[in-house]
C-alpha cells in the first residue's frame, strides 16, 4: 500500500509513458524554455477590380525556409503535448515551413483557404489540465494548427466549427504566441485569438456588411489582438501598421481601372514594412489557386500555381528553397522533399532561435522525425 502522493507519482509517470516524449518533456517542465522573442506580422484581405488578394509581410529574425506542398489523403497525428489529435487530410496545400514540414506560419490549400499565423504576446492557450478533462477535446500543436485547418477545412466557417472540438497547445510557449487569420476563396474571414485561455473568433455578422461583405476593420491583423487595435490611439508600430493597413484595404475598393492587383498588393506590403526584419511577401490569390512570393534575398517575382501541382497521395511532396534565385512560376523547378531538406530548414531554426540543450534536442528530433510517420491509410482488403 503507498501513500496518496506517491501513488499520484507513479500514476502520473505511467500517464506520461503511455502519452509519450512530448508530454514527457512537456510535464517535467522543460518546454518553457527561453527562446528570442518572435518578430511581427502584418496581413491584409482586400478586393481589387472584384479580385480577392491577401497580402502578409512575414516579419521574423531569419528568412531561411522551405515551400512545400502536403498532400490529401495522409493520415496524421499531431505533435501536441497531450491528448493529440488525428485525422486524414481532405485537401492539398503549400505550406511555408521554417521549423519543419508540417509545422508551417503560412500556405493556402486547393480550394482556397488561407491560414497564417501572426505573433500576439499576450496569447494564452487552453490549460492543457482543462483539455485533458473535457471527453470532447483534442489538441494540435499551436504552429500545427495551421496545417490542420489546411488539411481539413474548405471554408472558414468550418475552421470555426472545428474549435469545438480540436485546440491549439504549444510545445514551445515562448515561441508559440500566436493570433491567426483565415480568409476563404467566397471573401469570408475571421480572427482567432486564445485569450484568458479562452478561443475569441471575430467572425459572423457583427463583422460584415449587409451585404455579406467583410468590414475593413476585420480584414487586417497585425500584432496587437483584435480588440485592442480598434482603439484610435496610436501606441506602438503594431498599431500603426494595423491602422495603415485598414486605410490601404479601403483604398483598394477605388483603384483605377489601369492598376495591376499584384502590384497594389505589394506596394501595400512596402508601406507596412519592418525594414531587415521583413523577410518574405506572400500575395494569396484564391480564385485564380495562386501564391506570390518574393524574399530578401531573391526579391524577383515568383509564383506557384496550385493547378500545375499534384496533390495525389501516391506522389512524393515536392518542396523548393523559398529563397532559390529563379523567376517566374516555380512548378517546375521544385524537387521532391527530402530528410535533408526538413534537417536542414529544422537546424537552422533552432540554431538560430531556440537556445541549445536537452529540451531543444529532444524537441528538434521529434520534429526531424515526424514526416516520416506520415501515412496513407490503410484499407481493408
Amino acid at each position: 500500500m503507498c501513500s496518496r502522493h506517491k501513488c499520484r507519482s507513479v500514476n502520473q509517470f505511467q500517464s506520461l509513458a503511455e502519452l509519450g516524449l512530448i508530454a514527457v518533456v512537456a510535464a517535467m517542465g522543460l518546454l518553457t524554455v527561453s527562446v528570442q522573442p518572435a518578430s511581427a506580422c502584418t496581413v491584409m484581405r482586400m478586393t481589387i477590380h472584384g479580385q480577392l488578394v491577401i497580402a502578409r509581410n512575414h516579419d521574423w529574425p531569419f528568412g531561411e525556409a522551405m515551400v512545400i506542398t502536403n498532400h490529401r489523403g495522409i493520415e496524421k497525428t499531431s505533435l501536441a503535448p497531450i491528448k493529440p489529435a488525428t485525422w486524414v487530410s481532405k485537401y492539398g496545400s503549400v505550406s511555408f515551413c521554417q521549423f519543419g514540414r508540417e509545422i508551417p506560419f503560412a500556405g493556402m490549400n486547393e480550394k482556397g483557404l488561407t491560414v497564417d499565423l501572426l505573433r500576439l504576446p499576450q496569447t494564452t492557450f487552453p490549460d492543457p489540465v482543462d483539455v485533458e478533462a473535457d471527453p470532447k477535446l483534442t489538441a494540435v500543436n499551436a504552429i500545427q494548427w495551421v496545417q490542420y485547418q489546411l488539411d481539413t477545412a474548405e471554408t472558414v466557417a468550418e475552421v470555426v466549427d472545428s474549435l469545438l472540438t480540436v485546440v491549439p497547445i504549444p510545445m514551445l510557449p515562448m515561441v508559440e504566441t500566436v493570433h491567426y487569420f483565415v480568409t476563404d476563396a467566397t471573401g469570408d474571414v475571421a480572427v482567432v485569438e486564445f485569450l484568458d485561455g479562452k478561443a475569441v473568433v471575430r467572425h459572423g455578422d457583427d463583422y460584415r456588411w449587409d451585404d455579406g461583405k467583410p468590414k475593413t476593420h476585420a480584414c487586417v491583423l497585425a500584432n496587437s489582438s483584435w480588440q485592442d487595435s480598434q482603439t484610435e490611439q496610436i501606441k506602438d508600430g503594431s498599431l500603426l501598421r494595423y491602422g495603415r493597413g485598414v486605410r490601404l484595404v479601403e483604398m483598394a475598393g477605388n483603384l483605377d481601372g489601369e492598376t495591376v492587383p499584384v502590384d497594389y498588393a505589394n506596394r501595400c506590403l512596402q508601406m507596412v514594412a519592418q525594414g531587415p526584419l521583413t523577410q518574405w511577401n506572400l500575395i494569396y490569390q484564391p480564385e485564380e489557386r495562386r501564391i506570390h512570393f518574393r524574399t530578401q534575398r531573391s526579391p524577383q517575382r515568383r509564383w506557384i500555381d496550385l493547378d500545375d501541382l499534384s496533390f495525389d497521395p501516391g506522389q512524393t511532396p515536392q518542396a523548393i528553397d523559398i529563397d532559390q534565385n529563379i523567376d517566374g512560376n516555380v512548378a517546375t523547378h521544385m524537387k521532391a522533399v527530402t530528410d535533408a531538406d526538413n534537417e536542414r530548414i529544422v537546424n537552422h531554426a533552432f540554431d538560430h532561435f531556440i537556445p541549445a540543450g536537452l529540451p531543444s534536442l529532444m524537441i528538434k528530433q521529434l520534429l526531424l522525425d515526424y514526416p516520416n510517420k506520415l501515412r496513407v491509410p490503410q484499407t481493408a482488403p
